[in-house]
């Protein structure tokens, strides 16, 4: 168990080290959680750590009530939206919460992203939703990011960022960076003209898909 832990905060590390180097989030903006096996645990990134200088020691292992296992670090100050989309979604095992420029730019504008491209259904489960307002790290900002989230793999935060969630941390990572691939064509479609959603009969049969996806 100690090494598939280790393997997983090295992850946590490598991942966090791409968003710095990609410009996907700055110093200890945005948190990265992920289950530990079939255990009710969950290692979290630490309040505070620039991600450029976090070591694999400095994750926290909590559980699902968010009291600390192991780790001497307090864990992210956005907790209780992990452990809520946890227990709210048994199919999300990893969570990446990141403040990428051009969903930060849907994100402050209170914009979502509509179900523009065959990805989005496919890999997102259909157009990206705002969640209403609410200061970071509450319980308030929780409970409105699995409202706006449903049954969706992501969800832009009002005047925040973007939250990814996966099966696991390269998948929510990969959700992350279609997000963000969407929320720019969307902003450079909306220069040269109004976007244009699929066809309806489009979004249903491809819903289909990504719902067995899920099941999976």
């Amino acid at each position: 168990m100690q090494d598939s832990i280790r393997a997983l905060r090295e992850e946590i590390i490598r991942i966090g080290d791409f968003l710095i180097k990609k410009d996907l989030t700055i110093g200890s903006s945005g948190n990265i959680s992920v289950k530990i096996g079939s255990k009710d645990l969950i290692l979290i990134t630490p309040s505070g750590i620039p991600f450029e200088i976090m070591r694999p020691e400095d994750i926290v292992v909590v559980n699902l009530e968010g009291k600390i296992i192991e780790g001497d670090k307090n864990p992210s100050t956005e907790l209780p939206m992990h452990l809520k989309i946890y227990k709210e979604r048994e199919d999300i095992s990893a969570i990446i919460h990141a403040h990428t420029i051009y969903a930060g730019a849907l994100a402050v504008t209170h914009t979502p992203i509509p179900a523009i491209l065959d990805e989005m259904i496919l890999y997102l489960g259909g157009e990206i939703s705002v969640a209403e307002y609410a200061p970071p790290g509450t319980e308030e900002l929780a409970r409105n990011a699995v409202k706006a989230l449903g049954k969706k793999k992501a969800v832009i935060l009002a005047n925040h960022g973007v939250v990814a969630c996966g099966k696991n941390l390269k998948d929510a990572l990969e959700v992350l960076l279609r997000v963000e691939r969407a929320a720019k064509i969307y902003i450079l479609a909306r220069i040269i003209g109004e976007p244009r959603k699929l066809p309806k009969e489009a979004i249903e049969h491809e819903l289909e898909i990504y719902k067995l996806l899920l099941e999976e």
